[in-house]
């Protein structure tokens, strides 16, 4: 395994383990996981944020604002 490849896994295996630890909030561990991929440089900071235009992600988020109320 390549150096980037160890560190996705080691980043997807700690965001796992937050998600499932539950003392965070779920929406600020992924975004610390998608913070901690492009210091690292393993997304550029472009594509980064570029999901969050996406009208799945704006349909998703939506739905929980709505559940929320």
């Amino acid at each position: 395994m390549t150096t980037p490849q160890i560190q996705i896994l080691g980043i997807l295996l700690l965001t796992l383990g937050f998600f499932l630890w539950g003392r965070w909030r779920h929406d600020l561990v992924a975004l610390a996981s998608l913070l901690a991929c492009t210091v690292l440089g393993l997304v550029s900071a472009d594509k980064a944020v570029l999901g969050f235009g996406h009208p799945a992600g704006i349909t998703v988020a939506s739905g929980v604002i709505l559940g929320r109320g």
